[in-house]
């Protein structure tokens, strides 16, 4: 794919399956890891750093892409499961490629404008990394329409809420797991998030391939800013405290758990 005038390539790699995702943003670098070693006790020295880990590398950075029919499936379960199930990325960045190897998913963002793309943004870390081999595949990604984040696509319990323009939905894994969905409308006096500081229940659901459900959100935050005299833009965030699931549906058309 023809990107900012480089023919750049990443393939996500699960379970042996080698998916080719659109090209959006990556921001992988590989840092030394490194730990103090302390002096002996008694001796005048000074303190040096040390590699550590395996490899004495760190892999940090995220990775940007939006959302096809082939790569709805493969997504969702790193999505999903990236946190404890190794996953590997190869990136072909014309200048070099390199394979990233048993990464794990330490948070993530999906996120949309209405009628634009949608975008999902891993955040990843790991300690391989190498070379492409002679046998490595490059597989490009056929340009082809991507989902879009559209009127209806999300729901707050059975109701369409009119005029949210766009949405962020963000995760944080690890020891404190945390979820944030947040909102952007324009105030009206009608709107279905007026004074709703608590959500049952909000479902995304794009492509009609890959869905994502919320409960029991609570608000943490609200935000209101106008660029002129007619217009107060609106924006609420909201904690899920409730369940957090990911759903894709299948060839039978049944909605199934991603992992």
């Amino acid at each position: 794919m023809y990107i900012f005038g480089s023919e750049c390539s990443i393939t996500l790699v699960r379970d042996g399956e080698l998916t080719a995702l659109p090209y959006s943003l990556e921001t992988l670098r590989e840092e030394p890891e490194e730990a103090l070693l302390d002096p002996l006790v008694g001796y005048v020295m000074p303190l040096e750093n040390v590699p550590s880990g395996k490899s004495g590398m760190l892999i940090l950075g995220c990775v940007v892409t939006r959302v096809s029919d082939e790569s709805a499936i493969p997504l969702s379960g790193v999505l999903d499961t990236g946190e404890i199930v190794p996953f590997s990325l190869y990136l072909n960045r014309v200048a070099e490629k390199r394979k990233y190897k048993n990464l794990s998913l330490t948070g993530f963002e999906v996120r949309g404008e209405l009628d634009e793309a949608v975008y999902i943004r891993l955040d990843v870390e790991g300690r391989e990394a190498d070379d492409w081999e002679n046998n490595t595949p490059d597989i490009a990604w056929e340009q082809k329409p991507t989902y879009r984040y559209l009127e209806g696509n999300l729901k707050i319990g059975d109701e369409v809420p009119g005029g949210i323009y766009r949405f962020s939905l963000t995760r944080k894994t690890g020891t404190c797991e945390t979820t944030v969905l947040q909102l952007h409308y324009c105030l009206s006096e009608t709107h279905v998030l007026n004074n709703l500081r608590n959500l049952d229940a909000v479902t995304l659901t794009f492509g009609d391939r890959i869905r994502f459900t919320c409960t029991n959100l609570n608000l943490l935050s609200f935000y209101a800013k106008t660029d002129n005299a007619e217009e107060i833009l609106i924006y609420r965030r909201y904690r899920v405290d409730g369940n957090f699931v990911i759903e894709i549906r299948n060839d039978k058309g049944e909605w199934v758990s991603a992992a």
